[in-house]
């Protein structure tokens, strides 16, 4: 494929995308054709099925280039790093970077006219990474820790923060967001009190 020929396929399947995902803001996905997708985008069918068999395999693709980039934005401050990276010296502000640079992308997936389950999508992939890639065993090791049932609870809090500023419309800057993870995930609690 030459330079030209390469060019136009970038810029015909970025309009696609976008064209989809304006489309998906305003009515479920089953409701959408592909005669309104290539209409939108100023193609004709013949464009889109040179690079899609179906609609469903664009919406496959666009998630999986965001969830690529999302990938990179994990290991964005540490990836040149051989050593262990202490979770209070791990930057993760190019993770937070990552969900404001695809902010439209994210409120539109996990909004109401996406009936498959993306939000399931999304959580497994940052499982995924945190179980593989960050230590979360804790400093003082206490014999009676599970530390499988530790780093669920780990991992699944440091997602459930990202989740709630997604549906929160992204309610507090990425900076603050960045340092309140590390800074919550090394907290340690003693004790509770009960509410009355």
């Amino acid at each position: 494929m030459n330079p030209t020929t390469n060019k136009k396929v970038v810029r015909s399947k970025k309009l696609f995308k976008k064209t989809l995902l304006s489309l998906l803001k305003e009515k479920h996905f089953e409701e959408i054709s592909i005669t309104e997708i290539v209409k939108e985008a100023d193609f004709n069918r013949g464009t889109f099925y040179f690079h899609y068999e179906q609609k469903e395999d664009l919406l496959e693709e666009m998630i999986d280039d965001v969830f690529t980039e999302l990938r990179k934005a994990f290991r964005h401050c540490y990836v040149s790093s051989d050593e262990e990276v202490n979770i209070i010296e791990l930057s993760t502000i190019g993770l937070f970077d990552h969900f404001i640079k695809n902010k439209e992308f994210y409120q539109t997936m996990l909004g109401p006219n996406i009936t498959f389950n993306f939000q399931n999508q999304l959580i497994e992939i940052m499982k995924k990474h945190f179980r593989e890639e960050i230590d979360f065993s804790p400093n003082d090791k206490d014999p009676d820790i599970n530390i499988e049932l530790f780093y669920t609870y780990r991992v699944s809090g440091m997602i459930g923060l990202i989740l709630e500023w997604i549906h929160n419309d992204f309610n507090h800057p990425k900076d603050y967001m960045a340092e309140q993870i590390v800074k919550i995930a090394t907290f340690y609690t003693q004790k509770v009190s009960i509410k009355k």
